[in-house]
């Protein structure tokens, strides 16, 4: 009876269970090496764990012995690369929830993490972390060494299938890594999106409101937020703050409807904004102004207006809060879309009372979707109308203001 008991009591009731709750609990572990721990338990384990949706390549805990000891980097490095590849060799399972590399490296690994990142998006993995702190050795500029994704990587992406498989990604997290351009374009189940890249100058994103980190960005000059026109692009205003300051161009796609601003600090650098707006006749874009009113050093002003009924809704937005302060700076001004209705003439009109050294307005009364196209014309009746409340506009233009309709 004993025996039976001691035998009941050293059975392994873990190892029966099924294999999709035994991955589970594999995936619940940090990193790859608890895994391996764990795996050394029972051959079924071990059997299993090729399967495991959560790739985590995390060792940052050997990041301080690289800090005291920056001769270890090459050995270091070389014994991090092969252990990723012949875990990635032996891998069965077909798609990832998580493929996370966290290391010091740089361009001088590119191959191997070319193909980690060809395989991580054939996986359709659903979280992708690439964080390249280099620590043994300080560069200046900072970032001249680091990693940055190649043309196959672009190229990959590119292809039915890499645009399938990268179509799943929800969370995308890059640290340390070489980018000039960024854009990220339909990524519809991204929820968050981390970026720390110090050669950074130009990030474009079009998609739904996403939980948005951006550390790192000293060269940061262009950015676009739009896409999605269920989400106001200010939700990308607070990450980022920082560099609000120095940004050259900022280029937004909204709704008309609700349209809603936060209180900007200075944009002391920017001299183009660009605002392609979604809106009806009588919709309200004075809100904008407080863009404006933020921005001393705008030069170019570019609206898109793509107007396509009438609103039936109560307005949110009021001009009550328009200041009426002179906008000095502003030069040109580029309207495509006029079409004579309050949403334009409103704006276009305080423009034109508060900006007294503009030099330059042009006005195109065609619909922007349908510029160079067959249809481009569009309703004589309609094109001669809005041409008509343009050209009335231009009594009220500065007197030494070059003023053109198309």
């Amino acid at each position: 009876m004993k025996d039976g008991q001691g035998e009941e009591r050293s059975r392994d009731r873990i190892s029966e269970l099924p294999d999709e709750i035994l991955l589970t609990i594999l995936s619940f572990l940090k990193t790859l090496k608890e895994v391996a721990n764990i795996c050394f338990l029972s051959k079924r384990w071990q059997s299993l764990w090729p399967n495991i949706v959560t790739l985590n390549f995390d060792a940052s805990d050997g990041l301080c012995e690289l800090r005291r000891n920056g001769n270890l980097r090459k050995k270091k490095r070389s014994c991090y690369i092969g252990w990723v590849n012949r875990i990635l060799e032996l891998h069965k399972g077909s798609t990832l929830n998580e493929f996370r590399v966290c290391f010091d490296l740089d361009w001088t690994c590119r191959h191997d993490i070319d193909s980690w990142f060809h395989f991580a998006i054939s996986k359709r993995v659903r979280k992708l972390e690439f964080d390249f702190e280099e620590v043994a050795e300080k560069t200046w500029p900072p970032g001249l060494r680091s990693y940055s994704l190649t043309k196959s990587c672009y190229d990959y992406i590119r292809t039915p299938h890499g645009l399938s498989c990268i179509g799943l990604l929800t969370s995308l997290c890059l640290r340390f890594v070489k980018l000039r351009y960024l854009e990220i374009r339909s990524c519809l189940a991204l929820e968050n999106l981390e970026i720390s890249a110090p050669n950074l100058w130009s990030f474009r994103y079009y998609g739904r409101k996403v939980a948005l980190h951006i550390e790192n960005a000293p060269f940061l000059a262009d950015v676009l937020i739009g896409g999605n026109l269920d989400d106001q692009p200010a939700f990308a205003f607070c990450p980022l703050s920082s560099y609000l300051c120095q940004l050259e161009t900022l280029t937004l796609e909204m709704s008309a409807y609700n349209m809603t601003f936060p209180n900007f600090p200075q944009l002391t650098n920017l001299s183009h904004l660009v605002v392609s707006v979604y809106g009806g006749y009588d919709d309200n874009l004075l809100v904008l102004t407080s863009l404006i009113d933020a921005s001393p050093s705008l030069h170019k002003l570019s609206l898109e207006l793509k107007i396509w009924r009438s609103s039936t809704y109560n307005h949110a937005n009021s001009s009550s809060s328009v200041t009426g302060k002179p906008i000095p700076s502003l030069k040109v001004v580029e309207v495509v879309g006029f079409r004579g209705f309050k949403i334009d003439l409103d704006f276009v009109t305080y423009l034109l009372k508060h900006g007294k050294m503009i030099e330059k307005i042009t006005i195109n009364c065609c619909h922007p979707s349908w510029i160079g196209q067959i249809w481009e014309c569009e309703s004589i009746k309609e094109r001669e109308k809005a041409r008509k409340h343009a050209l009335q506009l231009k009594v009220k233009a500065p007197p030494t203001t070059e003023f053109e309709v198309i």
